[in-house]
């Protein structure tokens, strides 16, 4: 607010119908990182200022895989525990309670894998502190690791119940006047201490210092912050080999749960090539920051691309484009098309529809076997179906995930459930080491049938199932429950092939100590929960409900519950109202604003985020309950521009009277992979304009109506034909005479398909322009003109022929093949 130190500013809040305020004042995180282990606490500070009774609902993220451990409750001035109990007993029991006027907290796993907290009854004037624990099982990836700690639910494309199965309290809601304060500190033992860190989302402060167990560096928020990105911290400099723990089960004690991390060390055979399709997300909510860090990785991602390599590029929102039929040759000219494309990608396509787009993508080039390689910040609700169609496409999705606040979860299923990987940029990051650690999975061998062997005589009750896809240099966790304490060697194998010998990818020691705290088994049992529907998990079947209540697990089956019976003096005596907490939209997403980063030390030290004029943005479901004082003067973000009253335009743009809508069909086409004139259009369109008027540059092509990969073809491939470079001009005027003629356009006019002409030998053609003063006058170059009759000939009056579309220089003519063409001239 204007006048206020950002410190001391309100917080934002939801108003009552009468005016009060309920807020979510404070959230504040503290972990403890040891090894892959990390244990972390995040306390929520609620408060009802007003004058009637409540119900709270907050929707909040969890890390992927996070495993909750307890919840404590502070009420008032009163100290609480609950027990988490079977779904379905706790909403029973929960809204008896609120019934009853007495107040009632419960927490439960949403379908789209969020969390909301449901806080009933809380008191006129009464605060409210909650602190969540929870475990997470972290994976080195490439020789580094990345702790990704979600703070916020962004806006998400489609209907929150009807796609991605939520309850209408439970479906996020956003405001742009939504502040809600954030603290973290960390700290890292053992010798991840001495790694080297950086946090690119937040600026933070470092320090080191000892505990009992050894040495410790302290993480911790430079300055206040906001629930407006998610946190990222990076540690690399890191050595790290298979290893395994064992602890004692907490629920079992003659059980012992095992975690064995292995580190894959897969050899290459020979120089690995690629085929990957490239598929990034333009939908609205990639505006600004996000669709920058994806220009930004698809740069890096072509400049890895190497001979032998093949690729295609598509993008999408509400429909999909692609750049081509099939997959192109990875070359000097297909590089410079695609970087291109890339350049010139804008944010501007609508809604987020993955699914479709996934679906058109797999359809590319079935006949070669290729991965997906998706740009997106993964902003839908209907990700359950999408995984489905991912999971029959055959294709591995290697996914990098952009923004300030990516739906990590999403992601991570899609990724898994294809056999694929994951990796994250935020703003201001640099793209390429997450371009370089994709591209090393993309190219690493693929292995099949991965299986563990166990020590002679050691048989476990159940093991965790094995991803269908390991990649050199990352992590693969294996979680299993044992009757006794096992010791030696445990194997990860995998072969290439149904033929091959398996073997041997990495290997970890048993150990002979136990460790005591219950956090091991509880993962492991989480993991046991998760895979009880699976069928390749190995082991008998287990009651899922049973197993999570016996292990106190947060689960889509079980939900915590805690009741707080009030005095009869303090019951409520009607029913509380419902409130939402908004959540705040996140730095940048959509196009709001940018979130800048300087550098000093290597740590992030600056962040500064500005906004645009609202009522240029359209914000779907968001709720603007106030406009801020930053939007209250009218501004023009755009900078403004002198028009000259007499600016020329260009004499074919000017508009002539003849009767013929070139932007309709079948003059134009607006199809996935062309958008443009079609050639019966651009015949059509040079018969009826001057030959003094047409155009002799790329750029008038353009304006012409040409589509931008025609001119792509003929500006990367035709002025460069057989080694030889073709002035601008040159190429412009083949093209416009090969397609003015008027057996090209009585051709594509009468039947509408092959162009019957341009089927003609090379010494037909040569004949032609003997007899042809206009094509000697104009200083028509033959060869050229033969060069784009070999791929030209193959197009239909609707479609230009994939050949141009895979940026093919067709057949080539060679200069003996010219000459006989001039001396024994044929009637065209």
């Amino acid at each position: 607010m204007k006048g206020k130190n950002m410190d001391q500013r309100e917080c934002a809040r939801l108003e009552t119908r009468d005016g009060q305020a309920v807020n979510l004042m404070w959230v504040g995180l503290s972990g403890d990182l040891r090894g892959l282990m990390f244990e972390a606490s995040i306390e929520q500070r609620f408060c009802n200022p007003g004058d009637k009774n409540v119900e709270v609902v907050y929707s909040f993220p969890l890390p992927w895989g996070a495993v909750l451990m307890g919840v404590d409750v502070v009420l008032g001035d009163k100290r609480l525990t609950g027990a988490v109990v079977e779904k379905k007993k706790a909403e029973a029991r929960y809204e008896e309670a609120i019934s009853e006027g007495d107040a009632a907290i419960m927490l439960e796993k949403n379908r789209d894998h969020s969390y909301s907290l449901n806080l009933g009854n809380l008191a006129a004037r009464e605060h409210c502190a909650i602190t969540l624990r929870y475990a997470q099982t972290l994976q080195f990836e490439q020789r580094g690791l990345r702790l990704l700690i979600p703070t916020v639910i962004a806006p998400r494309y489609g209907d929150a119940q009807q796609d991605g199965g939520l309850m209408p309290h439970h479906a996020p809601s956003h405001s742009l006047t939504a502040d809600h304060p954030f603290e973290l500190e960390l700290r890292l033992h053992g010798e991840l201490a001495q790694a080297r860190v950086a946090s690119p989302s937040h600026p933070v402060g470092v320090s080191h210092g000892t505990s009992d167990q050894g040495s410790v560096l302290t993480v911790s928020l430079a300055r206040r912050e906001s629930l407006d990105r998610d946190f990222v911290l990076v540690v690399d400099q890191l050595a790290h080999d298979s290893v395994a723990v064992a602890a004692q089960d907490c629920i079992e004690p003659s059980r012992v749960a095992i975690l064995a991390s292995f580190c894959p060390r897969i050899r290459s055979e020979g120089i690995p090539t690629t085929a990957v399709k490239i598929l990034v997300d333009c939908s609205g909510s990639m505006a600004g920051d996000s669709i920058d860090a994806a220009k930004r990785a698809l740069q890096a991602i072509v400049r890895q691309l190497g001979a032998g390599d093949r690729f295609s590029l598509s993008r999408f929102g509400s429909t999909v484009e692609h750049r081509s039929r099939g997959l192109w040759k990875a070359t000097e000219t297909t590089k410079l098309a695609a970087q291109r494309w890339i350049g010139a990608m804008e944010a501007d396509l609508g809604g987020t529809e993955m699914e479709a787009a996934l679906s058109s993508t797999f359809a590319l080039a079935q006949t070669v076997s290729s991965d997906i390689l998706l740009v997106t910040d993964g902003e839908i609700s209907a990700i359950d179906s999408t995984i489905d169609s991912a999971k029959g496409s055959g294709h591995r999705l290697f996914i990098v995930g952009i923004g300030s606040s990516p739906a990590e979860t999403h992601l991570r299923r899609l990724a898994e459930a294809s056999g694929g990987a994951c990796d994250f940029v935020a703003p201001g990051e640099a793209v390429e080491p997450a371009v370089l650690r994709m591209f090393a999975r993309l190219r690493s061998p693929r292995l099949a049938d991965l299986s563990l062997e166990w020590p002679g005589g050691v048989v476990p009750e159940w093991v965790s199932p094995l991803l269908p896809s390991v990649f050199d240099g990352d992590t693969v966790n294996v979680f299993a429950f044992f009757g006794q304490v096992p010791t030696g060697d445990v194997r990860l194998l995998g072969r290439r092939s149904l033929d091959d010998v398996p073997q041997e990818i990495g290997t970890a020691t048993l150990p002979s100590r136990l460790g005591v705290a219950d956090t091991l088994s509880r993962v492991a049992a989480a993991m046991h929960f998760h895979s009880a529907g699976n069928k390749i998990s190995i082991g008998q079947p287990i009651d899922a409900i049973r197993l999570a209540v016996d292990y106190q697990l947060v689960t889509d089956k079980t939900n915590f519950l805690l009741v707080h019976e009030r005095p009869d003096g303090e019951k409520a005596t009607d029913m509380p109202e419902l409130h939402k907490v908004d959540q705040m939209v996140p730095a940048g997403w959509g196009g709001t604003g940018t979130v800048m980063f300087s550098r000093s030390g290597g740590y992030l030290n600056t962040r500064v985020i500005s906004y645009p004029d609202p009522t240029t943005l359209d914000w779907g479901d968001v709720d603007v309950p106030a406009v801020p004082a930053v939007f209250r003067s009218a501004r023009n973000t755009s900078p403004k521009v002198d028009v000259d009253d007499d600016f020329e335009i260009p004499a074919f743009l000017r508009r002539r009277d003849t009767g013929v809508d070139f932007h309709e069909p079948p003059y134009w086409s607006n199809s996935a992979y062309y958008t443009g004139l079609t050639p019966i259009g651009v015949s059509e369109r040079l018969r009826t304009t001057p030959a003094s008027e047409w155009p002799t540059t790329y750029m008038g092509l353009r304006q012409l109506g040409v589509g931008e990969w025609l001119v792509d073809w003929l500006e990367l491939v035709m002025a460069s034909h057989q080694g030889t470079l073709y002035a601008e001009p040159k190429v412009v005027a083949a093209f416009l005479y090969l397609m003015s003629r008027r057996d090209t356009y009585e051709s594509l006019a009468k039947s509408g398909g092959v162009l019957g002409a341009f089927k003609s030998t090379v010494q037909r053609l040569g004949g032609m322009f003997v007899r042809d003063p206009a094509a000697s006058a104009a200083s028509i170059d033959v060869v050229l003109v033969e060069a784009m009759v070999a791929v030209l000939d193959e197009m239909t009056a609707s479609t230009w022929p994939d050949r141009v579309l895979s940026m093919d220089g067709g057949e080539q003519v060679t200069v003996d093949e010219v000459r006989d063409a001039r001396e024994n001239p044929t009637i065209a």
